[in-house]
């Protein structure tokens, strides 16, 4: 688990400082900056809940995994409701700040792992 713990905040932090250097010289490619990070996340959300790591109720990962779900049905309602179109305005400013709150939920988790081992060895 630490392995991959580690190596998901490598790519999500790495992807987000590459994207931010490449948005800031070409902010046509924001769209896509958006659907490489955030296909990243959802697939290590996904290995999160298929494993069962840090998903303890009311735990930040559980919350961020509901706020995310509840934007995906949105998004996904939002094709046959067109009330509910100006999620796709609200994610646009909205999704890199949820980028930076996944990576942080990553280092916060990292760190504990990292703790909690380190407390193991005295």
């Amino acid at each position: 688990m630490k392995t991959f713990k580690r190596t998901d905040l490598l790519i999500s932090s790495s992807l987000l400082v590459i994207y931010f250097i490449i948005v800031l010289f070409n902010s046509s490619m924001l769209f896509s900056a958006c659907l490489v990070i955030g296909g990243w996340q959802l697939t290590s959300m996904l290995v999160h809940f298929i494993k069962g790591w840090f998903m303890k109720k009311g735990g930040a990962r559980f919350v961020y995994h509901y706020v995310i779900l509840v934007i995906l049905i949105v998004i996904i309602l939002s094709r046959f409701v067109p009330l509910l179109s100006p999620v796709y305005f609200i994610l646009w400013f909205g999704s890199p700040v949820l980028a930076l709150i996944y990576t942080r939920i990553c280092y916060d988790e990292l760190s504990l792992l990292t703790m909690n081992s380190s407390l193991m060895l005295k």
